[in-house]
């Protein structure tokens, strides 16, 4: 159409809002969104059901090809000034056949030869031939009274119980995880915490790796460059994914102009991955994590854009924002590039508020690292220096980074912080365990870690976006018969953990009786050893049984 006939006659259609926030004093802030219109956003009848995208974009191949049952509507005619009926699908078709049906053909049909395999290997032809009656110059299919009609009956049966078994798997699909660049992984600490069952785990570096394997014995590990791992054409469909690209290109700390360090165009290129990351994995919530450099700096606003533009063209909505990490429980100052994107159709979720109550402070910390002697060796390492001691009642000033700096130096002033130290102030619990490495390579682990804290709080609100998902889906597949009210009451209740009331009040049919059980107390009287195993409490004095 040419550019005036379009001007005149084209039909102009809004399909995404982009919203920014301000800053101080009116300046432009680090916190925005571009977002795909809803359904409720649309005009009437223009717009496709919420669920019907999810299920369309989780459903795609990757070569572009649409499932082979599309969602009713999956097509609005913007054109057509008048509000018609979609037109029908595959699935509605061959819903609205009976089974018991047989149409009219003035054609005969022909017999039919089937060749098939014993269970020996050797060929076996199956014969079948057709019976017709011919009244007044049709011919009319009689009625099959053979086994015939009970096998198609039952492949009918099997076959509508299996797609409602695929329905049903939309609604309460495992929470699986992928973390790209995982790095000490931090991120995926932080989401294993929030409930995300951990499943894939990549990074190059072998140091990384190991340590993941400690960490998350059930994972898959894949110890692989990423543009090696984007070449091949396996597929890991997960329902979030987490991807930290490399920041040392756009940190503050990097002074110098872009291309002067050695890997900083290869981790720019690596940047441009997101499109090959999602065709993989068909996440419904992405997240991403990056220094807030690469917003706040000019030099670094054109890789910005680029990152936009490629979570963008991948019809996913994207939210923004700099976070500051030490509202979220942890101890040191680390100020990071927040970045939430979901999968068409899906609901964005919001950024996670501060945590109410005082700040995370050193002492805190450090009370819980405990005894040296329970410190693995490797984790004891550090180095001696004779500086000033500081207040430790309050938050590190310092961003934790990849090597030792200002930061680096324990309260006392007679030493930097040890290796199992510097992890829990760059937010890990103390039960997370490192593979041994060289002093330098764990520095860079605990430099390059998402604060497990944010991390963590991201993630639940990752999770209620994703209970907001599957409850429109409900709804949907409810809308258009897929499912019933009950299957999908059925379906969430599996899902809910099951809770037991122990209190007295809640069974008050229960007969209780208290009684105590033999224990053996040792010398030292701390010690208990229970020959029950019956007992649900435990005293300093006795131990309470409970009895049907």
């Amino acid at each position: 159409m040419p550019n005036d006939e379009a001007l005149d006659y084209g039909v102009l259609c809004c399909r995404w809002k982009y919203v920014q926030y301000k800053g101080v004093a009116g300046k432009k802030g680090y916190c925005g969104t571009i977002m795909k219109l809803r359904q409720q956003e649309t005009d009437p009848s223009k717009g496709i059901a919420d669920a019907a995208l999810v299920f369309w974009w989780r459903a795609l191949e990757a070569t572009g090809k649409g499932p082979s049952t599309m969602p009713s509507g999956i097509s609005v005619d913007l054109t057509s000034e008048t509000d018609e009926e979609p037109s029908t699908t595959r699935l509605d078709r061959s819903a609205n056949r009976c089974p018991q049906s047989r149409s009219k053909e003035q054609a005969v049909p022909k017999d039919e030869q089937t060749v098939l395999k014993n269970a020996l290997g050797n060929k076996v032809v199956r014969q079948r031939k057709r019976s017709r009656t011919e009244a007044s110059g049709e011919t009319e299919f009689l009625p099959s009274l053979t086994p015939r009609k009970v096998r198609n009956s039952l492949m009918e049966k099997f076959i509508a119980s299996s797609m409602a078994v695929k329905f049903e798997a939309l609604l309460a699909e495992p929470r699986t995880h992928f973390d790209f660049l995982a790095g000490s992984g931090g991120a995926t600490t932080g989401a294993e915490e929030a409930g995300s069952v951990i499943t894939f785990l990549l990074d190059k570096s072998l140091n990384a790796c190991n340590s993941l394997r400690l960490a998350f014995p059930r994972a898959h590990i894949l110890h692989k460059i990423l543009g090696h791992f984007l070449s091949n054409d396996r597929f890991y469909e997960v329902a979030t994914a987490h991807i930290s690209y490399p920041c040392k290109t756009y940190s503050p700390a990097h002074t110098a102009e872009v291309g002067t360090c050695k890997y900083d165009y290869e981790n720019e290129d690596t940047a441009c991955s997101v499109n090959d990351i999602v065709r993989k994995t068909r996440a419904k919530i992405v997240t991403f994590e990056q220094t807030d450099g690469m917003v706040r700096y000019e030099k670094n606003k054109h890789v910005w854009r680029r990152l936009l533009r490629d979570i963008t063209l991948a019809e996913y909505s994207v939210r923004w924002r700099v976070m500051d990490a030490t509202e979220h429980g942890n101890p040191s100052t680390r100020n990071r590039l927040i970045i939430l994107t979901s999968c068409p159709g899906h609901p964005l979720p919001d950024f996670p508020p501060p945590r109410p109550g005082p700040k995370n402070t050193i002492r805190k910390t450090l009370d819980k690292v405990g005894p040296v002697r329970d410190i693995e060796e490797h984790m004891q390492r550090h180095s001696i220096k004779d500086e000033p001691s500081y207040d430790d009642n309050l938050t590190l000033a310092y961003t934790i980074v990849c090597k030792s700096s200002k930061g680096d130096l324990h309260p006392s002033g007679k030493r930097s912080f040890n290796m199992q130290e510097l992890a829990m102030l760059a937010g890990f619990p103390r039960r997370r365990k490192f593979a041994p490495a060289c002093m330098t390579a764990l520095r860079e682990m605990f430099g390059n870690a998402v604060p497990v804290g944010l991390a963590k709080d991201l993630y639940k609100m990752v999770h209620k976006g994703l209970d907001d998902g599957e409850a429109e889906m409900g709804r949907w597949l409810v809308g258009v018969g897929a499912l019933t009210n009950e299957d999908v009451k059925r379906v969430m209740r599996k899902k809910e953990p099951e809770m037991i009331d122990l209190s007295m009040e809640a069974e008050p049919r229960w007969k209780k009786k208290l009684r105590a059980t033999q224990t053996t107390r040792f010398d030292d009287g701390e010690v208990i050893m229970i020959d029950d195993e019956d007992v649900i409490m435990i005293d300093d004095e006795d131990v309470i049984m409970i009895d049907d």
